[in-house]
């Protein structure tokens, strides 16, 4: 008990050299009191603190800062609803009140954490990040504030949520700069230059520390990925998978990375790899096949999915990828009897409808059938840009161009970089004579990104339409 004995002492000499107003001795009375909290709560006794505090208040009620430090207190303690009333009683007694502001900006901040999911929910997370904002900015005003590395983390981070890129690097940049192997600090640096679209430094701002804390690791690869950085990002989630070796999810985006990078052999082998180590997982034998067909071993891709295939009947995205090889290498009725027992087994599945619906069009063989595969499918999605291209083709097979037109035109125009449908437009529009505007479907073919198409029977059919506007 000598520390209180020595802060009694102090306060003694305090009292007999102050003046005798009512009021400074109210003062001397409250500032006893909050040394008293502050030991208290240091002590674990926060039932005592908070009577001292509140008897602080009491002994000087127009004290602002009093009142700040009563709120604070019920901060620390998860009080959020008297931290605010008191906080909000603090602003009243003076407005510039730091720590007042400080104990609002930090409530609301927490509390728009919390607000759950909705339009309605979100719009409150809205308002509590902007008022957060506009009391921790006061605190801010003080040179402290600009020092405070827990005020600056927890304001750069609102500024990132509130879409405002410069202020949120700024006051996240200043918590790096004090703290540069602070993980949380990092990652919420790099997230905020994410919102500026400056993904260079936000992948910058992670690989200064990955190798010492290879934890954000993950979120490095994600970003190396947005930017087309994807041998980088491979390596990056193989480091994740360093920390955390049985993600099945890490070991997907590894091999999804490699298959964008155009590194077949080691996406194949990583698949090979999962797929032994998950053997429920039907997602790396798929890729382990789509890495082998990407190589131009279609007949060894083909192996691993035919028992994956055969073990899981239902799994429509096994089996519609094991028709594609079959149809790819010329196995044609193998493709439509794999798509037909999945239509069997799952007469809802507008995906399965659609892909059996196409592959007969495409063979120019039972059209009606075709076209009525295709309309259940759009039954059950009416705006797939996917079914209503295969619709239209289904048409074209049979020769009628309105209807062919009809549906291709809407899925070109929603899947303007597909090349396969601005081929299927561009035919369309020349067994109408309209030469220019099949020259410039067929032109958009050449310059997708998506789809598989015959570039040189495409260029010929320009070269040809272009002889024929003339």
């Amino acid at each position: 008990m000598r520390t209180l004995r020595v802060v009694s002492i102090a306060l003694a000499a305090v009292l007999l050299l102050a003046p005798r107003a009512a009021l400074a001795q109210n003062g001397a009375e409250a500032y006893y009191d909050f040394l008293m909290a502050r030991h208290l709560e240091a002590s674990g006794d926060s039932k005592g603190a908070q009577a001292q505090l509140e008897k602080a208040v009491a002994a000087d009620p127009k004290s602002a800062e009093v009142h700040a430090e009563l709120a604070a207190f019920f901060l620390r303690r998860d009080d959020g609803d008297n931290a605010e009333r008191v906080a909000k009683d603090a602003l009243q007694l003076d407005d510039d009140s730091s720590e007042a502001h400080r104990v609002l900006g930090m409530l609301y901040a927490a509390k728009s954490e919390d607000t759950g999911r909705g339009q309605g929910a979100q719009a409150q997370a809205t308002d509590l990040v902007k008022q957060a904002i506009a009391h921790l900015e006061r605190v801010t005003e003080n040179p402290a504030g600009l020092t405070d590395l827990n005020l600056q983390y927890t304001l750069g981070r609102l500024y990132t949520r509130a879409g405002m890129a410069d202020k949120a690097i700024a006051a996240l940049t200043r918590v790096v700069n004090e703290n540069p192997l602070s993980v949380q600090g990092r990652l919420s640096l790099a997230q905020a230059y994410v919102v500026a679209h400056d993904m260079n430094n936000a992948i910058l701002a992670l690989e200064e520390i990955v190798d010492d804390e290879p934890r954000v690791a993950n979120m490095l690869g994600q970003f190396q990925e947005q930017a087309g950085r994807l041998k980088d990002a491979a390596d990056s989630y193989t480091k994740a998978l360093g920390v955390a070796p049985n993600s099945r999810e890490l070991k997907v985006r590894r091999i999804a990375a490699l298959l964008g990078a155009k590194e077949f052999q080691r996406a194949a082998e990583f698949a090979a790899q999962a797929q032994m180590q998950h053997a429920d997982d039907l997602r790396f034998p798929q890729l382990r096949a789509h890495a082998l067909q990407q190589m131009g071993d279609s007949a060894r891709a083909i192996t691993v999915l035919e028992p994956v295939a055969r073990s899981n009947p239902n799994d429509a995205t096994t089996q519609l990828a094991l028709a594609d090889l079959y149809s790819n290498t010329g196995r044609k009725a193998d493709a439509e009897r794999t798509v037909r027992q999945l239509v069997t087994l799952e007469p809802g599945n507008a995906d399965a409808l659609n892909y059996l619906g196409y592959l007969l069009a495409d063979g120019g063989k039972q059209l009606d059938e075709a076209i009525r595969l295709v309309r259940r499918a759009l039954d059950i999605e009416p705006d797939n840009p996917n079914y209503l291209d295969s619709l239209g083709w289904a048409y074209y097979r049979r020769g009628d161009y309105d209807q062919a037109e009809k549906y291709v035109v809407p899925a070109a125009q929603q899947m303007p970089r597909n090349a396969t449908v601005q081929e299927h437009l561009g035919d369309i529009l020349a067994k109408r004579n309209r030469w220019a505007d099949a020259i410039a479907a067929w032109t958009r073919a050449l310059q997708g990104d998506e789809g598989d198409i015959n570039k040189a029977a495409v260029e010929k059919k320009i070269a040809d339409a272009r002889g024929k506007v003339r």
